[in-house]
């Protein structure tokens, strides 16, 4: 109880999604109050039916998002389901798989949830084979990359963009007076809104505070605007990011 006789809450945290999918919700017993913020909303992108012309010996699928902007839309599915024929189709994630499967293509490789577990199930020589890659337009290139260095020619096709949503000022405010005990961003496009849209003051406090991050190029980030402890989740999912801000709240509370 606090000075007025009303039950304490429990630790804070802070959670910013890019992403179209909710964060993970931990067990009922778990008192971890979890304060989510999406930074982005979803904006379709004009795709021309000559990006799915050509026959695709894998087609790749790295978030759920790009599964459903594509196998939703009555003109590119069956576009895209016509390039994929015959070829390997590769998701990487749980939820990427489910989707698909949901939508009729189900996958024949499914990667832990990373570019470098994708690249772990395919041969180290990819010679003439052709990958189809739909995906947001911000999609990291290393990936892409990656797979032209194994010799592959790579179709990188952009269905979807992430649009900002305008800077929260109550955010800030909550983070000065009221501080959270570690915080998640899930992609590098949601912690560029986070730190851009707060006040210096709050900036500089979230900095001393722990943080979550699914890969490296979000860790790359945060480490570039001076965040003073980061850690990776075991597996890129918002379930594993969930366990390690508990953990990280927790440790913060017994200090």
């Amino acid at each position: 109880m606090d000075r007025a006789g009303l039950p304490m809450s429990g630790p804070r945290v802070l959670v910013v999604r890019s992403g179209a999918n909710p964060f993970a919700r931990l067990p009922a017993e778990s008192n971890l109050e979890i304060v989510e913020r999406v930074s982005h909303s979803i904006e379709p992108l004009e795709v021309p039916p000559s990006a799915f012309e050509r026959h695709a010996d894998l087609t790749l699928f790295t978030s759920q998002v790009t599964v459903e902007r594509v196998l939703s839309d009555d003109r590119l599915a069956p576009l895209l389901r016509a390039a994929a024929s015959g070829g390997r189709v590769v998701a990487v994630g749980g939820a990427t798989e489910s989707s698909l499967r949901r939508l009729g293509l189900p996958p024949d490789v499914v990667a832990k949830g990373s570019g470098e577990s994708v690249l772990d199930h395919l041969p180290a020589a990819l010679e003439r084979f052709h990958v189809l890659y739909p995906c947001a337009e911000d999609a990291t290139p290393e990936l892409a990359a990656a797979l032209t260095r194994r010799g592959a020619a790579v179709s990188k096709v952009a269905v979807y963009r992430k649009v900002p949503v305008p800077a929260d000022e109550e955010l800030g405010r909550q983070i000065l007076q009221r501080p959270f005990m570690a915080f998640c961003v899930t992609s590098p496009s949601a912690a560029t809104w986070l730190f851009r849209g707060l006040p210096v003051a709050a900036a500089e406090r979230l900095k001393e505070t722990p943080a979550v991050v699914l890969g490296r190029y979000t860790r790359r980030y945060l480490e570039s605007h001076g965040v003073a402890r980061i850690a990776v989740a075991e597996e890129p999912r918002f379930d594993a990011a969930a366990r390690l801000l508990e953990e990280l709240a927790g440790e913060g509370v017994g200090q």
